[in-house]
């Protein structure tokens, strides 16, 4: 069982939110947090996995809080690193870091897998 969450945990890395909904700051204003703030939804994806990971949701939380939910699978953690351009999660349970780029396309985040050919695309909800 504990191999299978680390695999789901694996499968459904991959992070990000935009513009925080009643926010007053402009965008240029906001922090790379204030950005990514909220739940995001995983619209299209590709590379390893893309099927299994459309529908995940990323949450980006109150004190570097970060989780991926994919259906009853919820992996939680917190942001060590975060910048205008990647963040790095430490999931619970896990000794290794995850890291992510991230970039907004209008309204949609776009967030890449480090080390992975997984691109995903998402929404905030």
């Amino acid at each position: 069982m504990k191999n299978l969450k680390i695999v789901a945990m694996v499968i459904l890395t991959g992070v990000f939110m935009s513009c925080g909904s009643g926010s007053s700051k402009s965008e240029s204003e906001q922090t790379p947090a204030e950005k990514l703030n909220g739940k995001w939804k995983i619209v299209n994806a590709t590379g390893d996995w893309a099927d299994l990971n459309i529908g995940t949701v990323y949450s980006f939380g109150e004190e570097s809080a970060f989780s991926t939910k994919a259906g009853i699978i919820e992996s939680k953690g917190k942001i060590t690193k975060m910048d205008e351009k990647s963040f790095s999660v430490k999931f619970d349970e896990l000794q290794n870091e995850f890291n992510y780029k991230y970039s907004f396309e209008g309204e949609k985040l776009i967030i890449e897998v480090t080390g992975s050919n997984q691109v995903f695309t998402l929404e905030k909800q």
